[in-house]
């Protein structure tokens, strides 16, 4: 977590005012006893939420009726994530490119603030494979944080949640999502891409070349929800799209390195009851996203 800032003495009370306004916090206190440590209004939510384990599972099963590797059954996991999105609260948008199409929701900043964090997950599969794994877990993830994000009303950044179509042939997707941003303008891309094999137990996740700033900020989540990283050279996934273009950017996968990694990749058993065990897995990357999120969307 990071500490709390301080204000000079005489820039309390306007901060305090501007802060509460935003906020929601009409009656605030004003003048020189106003606090501005927590305004009013401006509250995170429990990770510990009693909707998080329901909605991973459900998006998994949804997602995993189906492989989702020519344009009929991507076309269907598609209108299955918008409409999560728009019971969610926040209405997607669909950004075509030559061969495939993305799905995105911009959430936006309800305080001052000009920068945007971009957490994703690929759609797609490869033929014949239900992809529960690889990638709707990293789906459930995706969509997980722009739940939480719903309960958090004091954003300074705005927070764009994708599903890159066509990782599985050539990372097409998050390539066209990533020429369409400016760099300067975005702090992060969290990219998620299998997160539901934990066959040891042990609560451990993959950081995929992660620079020394977002390494930090993920240790700092993991340490606060219970769950534990080691860092990797891993390439080949979305994360790479984006840092090619000079974002900073960060993969979160499950032991693929160190071997804690599902066997069905790829296979007609990566199916929703294949991951079933670890669904708890899958709830705990959501809470690890969601914390490096929120820190960063609403410091």
């Amino acid at each position: 977590m990071r500490p709390p800032r301080t204000s000079p003495p005489a820039t309390i009370a306007a901060l305090a005012a501007v802060l509460a306004a935003a906020c929601g916090g009409d009656d605030a206190p004003a003048g020189p006893d106003a606090r501005i440590d927590a305004p009013p209004g401006c509250t995170r939510p429990d990770l510990d939420a009693s909707w998080l384990r329901p909605l991973v599972a459900d998006v998994i099963a949804r997602l995993a009726a189906a492989p989702r590797s020519d344009p009929q059954e991507r076309d269907a996991a598609r209108a299955i994530l918008m409409d999560q999105l728009a019971a969610i609260g926040w209405p997607a948008e669909l950004q075509p490119y030559p061969g495939g199409i993305n799905v995105r929701a911009t959430i936006p900043p309800t305080l001052p603030g000009t920068q945007t964090v971009v957490v994703g997950a690929h759609l797609d599969t490869v033929a014949g494979s239900p992809g529960a794994n690889d990638n709707a877990s990293g789906a459930a993830v995706v969509l997980a944080v722009a739940r939480y994000l719903r309960d958090v009303p004091c954003r300074t950044a705005a927070v764009i949640v994708a599903l890159f179509d066509q990782e599985e042939t050539g990372l097409s997707g998050s390539i066209a999502f990533a020429q369409a941003l400016d760099p300067a303008a975005v702090r992060a891309v969290h990219t998620i891409d299998q997160v539901a094999w934990d066959a040891d137990g042990d609560r451990r996740f993959e950081l995929e070349r992660p620079t020394p700033q977002l390494e930090a900020e993920w240790r700092a989540a993991a340490a606060a929800v219970g769950a534990s990283l080691t860092p990797t050279a891993t390439s080949g996934t979305d994360h790479d799209s984006f840092r090619a273009r000079g974002f900073a950017a960060v993969g979160l996968t499950e032991e693929y390195v160190g071997g804690d990694t599902s066997p069905l990749r790829h296979a007609p058993g990566d199916t929703a009851a294949s991951v079933e065990p670890y669904l708890e897995y899958v709830a705990l990357a959501a809470k690890l996203t969601a914390h490096v999120v929120m820190e960063e969307a609403a410091p």
